[in-house]
């Protein structure tokens, strides 16, 4: 690239942002005369500067508590701001919530910084199209997450699960040998398990066979490319901007010619996700060439299979082109893993500094698999078991609304809580495509002898951005009593109280808002469901989990990862969940 080439890259870069910039100021400094602030009687924290206002409070790995405080202080309607004073709204409360997921939910889209990010680094998948194009893409692609489905990809479930199971035996065995205390690394086999999992149902293909300690350099790009993401939250809000600028060709090299680490990275995890997508793509049309298949629901378990028959026999108005295929194919093989595995390893920390829960469900679990050995069955719990086992059930449903844990400090070596009360995703946003008045709970005022919350409006202008706080309403007393913030897994058992007091949440999931709701909700949501449920009665079948004297730290990278503080009180951390891995030797090895 020659000297001039750099020269005229840098100012068409600095020119966009200087653009870019100047929009947001005019906003600022000349909004309608008539107007004023749509939400000057909403309170809020004040902004920590004018140019990024709370934005770098908002997306921060270390900012989880600060999304709690929102909602504890404020309410369920807080003003936040982002770019040069743009006032923004944080959401959390029902009948709000109501409006933007599902009354009024075509008033409020994906952000523009969220679709252009997902066009490049996914392809126009589900996550990366609005409108009618998302509308027939999820046509097509919801009947493939029926549970007819389902049910054909529960042996494909087991046998990942137990491979796992065979590897993590071999893993403590050995480690007894060397004479080391079986401590294993548990959020990266959760990260593995779970790549291996959607990549076998999902593709039909597989990414890990699980046979080595090290995972392959695929799984490495998976685990990386959320928290690379989440580093360059800041730089995608210029996303819708930079989209603009020219054709593909030109975007592409603006993008190879950034001198920076991030983006060069989330570019090659991108190139390999898409060429992987063709690759596989090409082959199963191969694949049912050769084989002669007729394209109906019968040949075939894994979804994208049964896609490329649901669509060649699709009216040409509904057929997904390639890259529409492809873009679905590197979207569900990322959204599955990446949650999945965040939740698994927040499933076994709990359960291990919560060893009567976790007994408790063991002997459940164990109950359930002999009653099938007496069937004469393969040993294995059918859908219909797995999915309605009580205690495995509310564990999952407990952890996914709300989370308390506990780990031992290496420095105190006593039981400490550890401040994170999250679901996989904390938070999403939308933009306002359509001036809307929506109603909200404005919080008691007991000093006013005001004992009940009062219900108040707000407008909400074309392009106001809206955090839906996820996390936020899934701790709400008003939902879910005084012991909202209590993990209780009991609660959801068919003798414990889940009612919700006199207000329920729009979510599609057991009125939570952990898979959301409306026409954006989680379409994956029951794929997820059992194979969770798979894999924890896998293991906790045959191994027993304990926590170690490591502090773990669970940080946001948009999706929560753990991670192990440093000795001595260090500031330094290293990714990973270390858990005492012991082999049940009753249950036959």
């Amino acid at each position: 690239m020659s000297l001039l080439q750099d020269l005229t890259l840098a100012n068409l870069v600095v020119d966009a942002l200087l653009f870019y910039a100047l929009y947001f100021i005019s906003r600022l400094f000349f909004p309608p005369f008539t107007s004023g602030s749509p939400f000057r009687d909403i309170p809020g924290p004040p902004p920590t500067s004018w140019f990024m206002g709370n934005l770098g409070q908002l997306f921060n790995s270390k900012g989880l508590p600060f999304h709690q405080e929102l909602v504890d202080r404020f309410g369920g309607m807080v003003k936040v701001y982002g770019f040069f004073g743009d006032e923004q709204l944080y959401i959390s409360d029902p009948r709000a919530l109501h409006s933007i997921i599902s009354k009024d939910q075509d008033a409020f889209e994906e952000t523009a910084v969220f679709i252009e990010t997902n066009k490049v680094i996914f392809g126009p998948g589900l996550v990366a199209t609005t409108g009618e194009q998302h509308k027939r893409q999820r046509k097509l692609v919801n009947p493939i997450f029926s549970t007819l489905q389902l049910r054909r990809l529960v042996p494909i479930f087991y046998e990942i699960a137990e491979k796992l199971s065979n590897v993590l035996t071999e893993e403590v065995r050995a480690h007894r040998t060397d004479g080391k205390k079986n401590v294993l690394d548990m959020s990266e086999w959760m990260c593995r398990v779970a790549l291996e999992s959607v990549g076998q149902t999902v593709l039909g293909y597989s990414f890990d066979p699980l046979d080595s300690p090290h995972n392959n350099p695929y799984t490495s790009a998976i685990k990386e490319l959320i928290p690379t993401i989440f580093s360059l939250s800041l730089v995608r809000q210029f996303a819708p901007f930079l989209s603009k600028l020219g054709p593909p060709s030109f975007r592409r090299k603006l993008v190879e010619w950034t001198p920076n680490v991030a983006v060069q990275k989330v570019k090659r995890m991108s190139d390999e996700m898409h060429h992987t997508a063709q690759v596989i793509l090409r082959r199963k049309r191969e694949d049912i060439a050769n084989e002669g298949l007729s394209y109906d629901y019968e040949e075939g378990n894994d979804v994208i299979s049964v896609l490329l028959r649901a669509n060649d026999n699709a009216n040409e108005a509904d057929k997904l082109s390639d890259i529409e295929l492809t873009g679905q194919m590197t979207v569900l093989i990322f959204g599955a893993q990446d949650t999945t595995s965040s939740a698994l390893s927040r499933i076994l920390h709990l359960l291990s500094v919560n060893p009567e829960v976790q007994s408790k469900l063991r002997d459940e679990i164990e109950f359930a698999l002999k009653n099938r050995r007496h069937e004469d069955s393969d040993g294995r719990l059918d859908y219909d078991t797995a999915m309605a086992l009580p205690w495995l059930d509310a564990v999952l449903k407990e952890t996914l609304r709300l989370r308390v844990f506990i780990s031992f400090s290496p420095t105190l070596s006593t039981l400490l809580i550890i401040f994170n009360r999250y679901p996989p995703v904390p938070f999403v946003r939308r933009t306002a495509v359509k001036e809307r008045t929506i109603p909200y709970s404005e919080p008691a005022d007991l000093a006013s002898g005001h004992s009940q919350p009062r219900v108040s409006c707000v407008t909400i202008p074309v392009g106001t951005t809206v955090f839906v706080g996820i996390a936020g309403s899934n701790s709400l007393e008003s939902v879910w009593g005084p012991d909202a913030k209590e993990w209780k897994p009991e609660r959801w058992l068919p003798t414990g109280d889940a009612a919700h007091h006199g207000v329920r949440l729009p979510g599609i999931y057991s009125g939570m808002m952990s898979f959301l709701g409306g026409g954006r909700s989680c379409i994956g949501y029951k794929f997820a469901q059992i194979e969770m449920k798979i894999i924890l009665i896998t293991l906790l079948s045959k191994f027993k989990f304990s926590p170690t004297e490591n502090e773990i730290i669970w940080n946001l990278s948009q999706i929560i990862s753990p991670s192990v503080k440093g000795p001595d009180g260090s500031e330094s951390e290293q990714k990973g969940l270390p858990l005492v891995v012991e082999i049940i030797e009753k249950a036959g090895f």
